[in-house]
């Protein structure tokens, strides 16, 4: 191979540290239930588990969940069947909300990857389940 072009005089390159990766922030505007909710996923993962473009994902089902909880409340207080004050009797609309924020949550749960079933994969948990054994074992081939 040919020389090379010349080199720099009296420069130096320097190595530049890497910064300390850090557990992502709640998110402006978030409630304080939200926030609570989001500090308690995040250190429960590894530090680079969620990459900037889940944030908003994250918030997303950190509010779904809020939204669960808030719900859930109400309908403790008040019941799964309310009487109108005309006397007509229904269910709670706190029950459809209670319900909405539920599939919310387990649909931005199976995207962020936090399910029980992506946990353990990543984990490298594995069950201890073990298969019966079976009576018609052996029976065709004796190998």
């Amino acid at each position: 191979m040919g020389k090379r072009g010349p080199k720099p005089a009296g420069r130096k390159l320097k190595v530049i540290k890497q910064a300390k990766p850090r557990r992502p922030n709640p998110k402006p505007g978030m409630s304080k239930n939200s926030r609570r909710i989001w500090l308690y996923i995040v250190k429960a993962y590894p530090v680079d588990h969620f990459k900037p473009q889940h944030h908003e994902l994250l918030r997303m089902y950190c509010d779904a969940c809020a939204m669960h909880k808030k719900a859930s409340k109400k309908i403790e207080e008040t019941g799964e069947i309310i009487k109108q004050p005309n006397g007509i009797v229904k269910q709670n609309p706190y029950i459809g909300i209670c319900r909405n924020a539920e599939s919310s949550a387990a649909m931005l749960a199976t995207k962020l990857g936090i399910t029980v079933n992506n946990t353990t994969v990543n984990r490298g948990i594995t069950g201890s389940v073990t298969k019966p054994k079976s009576k018609r074992e052996g029976l065709i081939f004796r190998g």
